[in-house]
Order: structure tokens, then C-alpha cells, then sequence
């Protein structure tokens, strides 16, 4: 499993002081789930993995049962025919366990989600808590990013109070959180907010070339201690749409790429793929260095050499 989706309606789930290890459990879950998005995967497992005691595992499962925009959690008995038989649907195996009952989870499709490398989940190296706090943390990102930024800021720092408030914990403990996450690298204050560093939080599915171009670009802002642009901007309508810095520079990159490549057939020397032209060729070049908070317009100037506003050729492939 490359990837999973988490659900950002995580945080409509009431108040919890153990939100951060319900998320957790939950999305460990998550990465036990079949094709169908279902997971019949024993408490004992879960606490020999996650290294929790008995009782804190069943406290946990109860608290999943009210998570119902997110997923449904049945208990069957084995020793009943048809329980047995969705356990076994389930499992695509027989089913050899004791006759105890079992709950089996049932995810449904968010409709807002983001991506999540389901390695993080299983990394020694990160506390329990510190990982649920993550996966909460990441539901506020803005859309196709992993910036956190926070209303009301003063002198450009983010403002605590409202982080707290969105994930329904006290100040002080988002405080000594984003401090310990910030200490381990995992997470980085930028203007107005925070940025999630730890690479397990995805931007996309990296399938097509716009998907390519942000990655490369977020990356490279990254590497020189710049804050990426934001990929989607909103219509008056409140519908997400794509910046149109990404929209032009797409398939004006695309194309000095394709020139790349005929230069270097011509020459017999090693031939690039896309992502790497745009990180070991054009970022470096055009971008030795970058400004703290660098927008499309920077890029688009330096990159395409023409005025802002000109329309993208529609004459390229969209995917790869």
C-alpha cells in the first residue's frame, strides 16, 4: 500500500482527551484494510504492534464507534454462521480464531481527505502520540500542502490559540506538542503558521505533469528554507481551482524538457526523466536561492520570460 487517505472530518469527531491515539488506532487500522476498504484485524495484533496494554485498546475501539462519518464498526461472533462467513469475506482466508467476538471496520469514501505513506504508522523513532497528533494536525492544511496557517497572527507568528481550538485540545498542550514535533524536524513555523516537513504527508499521487511540477517546485522551496506557493486558489463560487502559475508553467516546462531530451540524444548523454530535469537542471539554474515566501508570479517571470497574464499553450500531454 503506497498510500492511504485520511478523512479531514477527523476533527468534527467530539471532544477527546485521547483524540491523538484514537486517530492513530484508527488509521493503523486504516492500513489493514482490503481492496474494499474493510479490515478485520484482532486487538491483540493491534496491541503487539503499537505496543499498547489490553484494556487501552478496547477504551479506544469504543471511542472509534463514534467516529460513524468515517467508518462503522460491527462485532460478530465466529461461531455464527453468517458472522463467520463476512469475517472470512473479509480476510479472503479462512478464519481458524476462537470464538470470541470480533469487531470488523468498515471505512467509507471521504469526499475532503489527504494523503498519508502508511510507514509513518509503524515508525519506532516517533511517539504514539506524537503521530495521531500529526495525522490531526494535517487535516488543517491548506488544500494539496502540507502549511498550516492560522487566523489572527500577530508580528507573523502563528497564532497557538486557534490550532488549539480547531483540534480541540488545551493551548498548552498544542504548545508543548508543535514544540516537541518542531525539535524532531517533523514540522517548521513559517509566516503565519506552521509547515509539516515529515515526507509521509503527501501532496498528491504524483501521476500527472502538474502533479510533477508542484512537487519538484514545493521541494526545492523546501531546500532553500522558502515557504512553497499554494497550489489551488478559490473562485467566487468557493470552488477550488488551480493556480494559474502552475497552469502556465506546466507545459512550458514540460516543453524545455522534451528540448532537453533531443539535445541529450543528440550528445549520447544520460537522459533525464521529467522530475529530474526540473530538480538537478532548471530549479538550480533559474533558482539558486529563493525569497522566504516566493509566489507564482516569481516563478512564472524567471521561468517563462513573458508577462504574467498570457495564456498556456493547450498544445502538450497532461500526463505521463
Amino acid at each position: 500500500m503506497n498510500y492511504i487517505t485520511v478523512n479531514k472530518n477527523l476533527l468534527l469527531i467530539p471532544q477527546s482527551k485521547s483524540a491523538n491515539m484514537e486517530a492513530l488506532l484508527l488509521y493503523y487500522i486504516r492500513t489493514k484494510c482490503n481492496k474494499d476498504n474493510a479490515s478485520a484485524i484482532g486487538e491483540k495484533r493491534i496491541q503487539d504492534e503499537l505496543e499498547l496494554p489490553e484494556s487501552t485498546v478496547e477504551g479506544y475501539i469504543k471511542k472509534l464507534k463514534e467516529y460513524t462519518d468515517i467508518l462503522s464498526i460491527k462485532t460478530l461472533i465466529p461461531s455464527n454462521k453468517n458472522d463467520r462467513a463476512e469475517i472470512e469475506k473479509i480476510l479472503g482466508l479462512h478464519y481458524d480464531g476462537d470464538g470470541r467476538k470480533k469487531n470488523v471496520y468498515y471505512f467509507h469514501d471521504p469526499e475532503t481527505f489527504y494523503y498519508l505513506k502508511p510507514s509513518i504508522i509503524y515508525r519506532t523513532d516517533i511517539d504514539n502520540e506524537i503521530k495521531g497528533f500529526l495525522i490531526r494536525l494535517a487535516c488543517l492544511c491548506d488544500l494539496g500542502t502540507t502549511k498550516i496557517y492560522t487566523a489572527n497572527s500577530r508580528k507573523g507568528k502563528a497564532n497557538i490559540s486557534s490550532i488549539a481550538s480547531d483540534l480541540k485540545i488545551s493551548r498548552e498542550k498544542a504548545i508543548s506538542l508543535l514544540n516537541k514535533c518542531e525539535k524532531m524536524g517533523l514540522i517548521n513555523p513559517i509566516p503565519r503558521g506552521y509547515i509539516i516537513l515529515e515526507d509521509s504527508f503527501l501532496l498528491n499521487t504524483e501521476k500527472t505533469c502538474e502533479d510533477i511540477v508542484y512537487n519538484t517546485i514545493y521541494k526545492h522551496c523546501l531546500d532553500k528554507g522558502a515557504v512553497p506557493p499554494n497550489r489551488y486558489e478559490f473562485n467566487r463560487k468557493g470552488q477550488s481551482i488551480e493556480c494559474e502559475g502552475l497552469t502556465m508553467l506546466t507545459p512550458a516546462i514540460f516543453s524545455k524538457w522534451s528540448m532537453h531530451i533531443e539535445e541529450a540524444k543528440k550528445k549520447k548523454e544520460p537522459l533525464l526523466k521529467f522530475n529530474e530535469y526540473i530538480r538537478d537542471v532548471l530549479l538550480p539554474n533559474r533558482f539558486p536561492t529563493l525569497p522566504e515566501e516566493p509566489h507564482w508570479e516569481y516563478f512564472k517571470k524567471a521561468i517563462l520570460n513573458i508577462k504574467p497574464k498570457q495564456s498556456p499553450s493547450k498544445q502538450w500531454c497532461s500526463t505521463l
